[in-house]
């Protein structure tokens, strides 16, 4: 259960990689996060760590070039409040702002925060499927493994 978690982290941190380089919009409009939490168990919010929770907020406020337009958690349980508490506390107010959460019964309210275009078709948008949207996102990957494999990448240059 651990790997899982650790894998999709990476996975999420290598779109967000990709996104950066392959849509320079996404530097000046910024990007959404969404985030299902369908059937957590007690396990897996265990094991997220204040640390790791940290990493993620620090990583999307203050490590790409993009701003963080909203995050969203949907399906989210009861017991997930703990880990939102947690979270928010490493945000800065702006980002707070910005942090939504829908549980099963809210999922309708979304909408008010999130135009339906960039939503997947099973939640009740109009930007493709799930199962066309990780198609599509796993092609990009894979298109850009050479580059995401460079570790030259992650090297900051200055030059004086």
């Amino acid at each position: 259960m651990f790997l899982a978690n650790q894998v999709s982290q990476k996975v999420g941190m290598i779109a967000t990689e990709v996104a950066v380089k392959c849509y320079p919009a996404a530097s000046v409009y910024g990007y959404t996060i969404f985030m299902d939490v369908s059937n957590p168990t007690l396990q897996h919010i265990a094991q997220l760590r204040p640390y790791v929770l940290m990493n993620f907020v620090h990583a999307w406020q203050n490590c790409y070039p993009a701003r963080v337009q909203s995050i969203n958690i949907f399906n989210a349980p009861v017991f997930f409040d703990v880990v939102v508490k947690i979270f928010k506390s490493f945000m800065t107010e702006k980002l707070k702002s910005r942090f939504h959460i829908y549980s099963h019964r809210t999922m309708q309210n979304c909408f008010k925060d999130i135009p339906a275009n960039i939503l997947p078709v099973e939640y009740g948008g109009a930007d493709g499927t799930i199962k066309e949207l990780t198609e599509y996102w796993k092609k990009l990957i894979e298109e850009n493994r050479d580059w995401l494999m460079n570790e030259g990448n992650d090297k900051i240059i200055i030059s004086k």
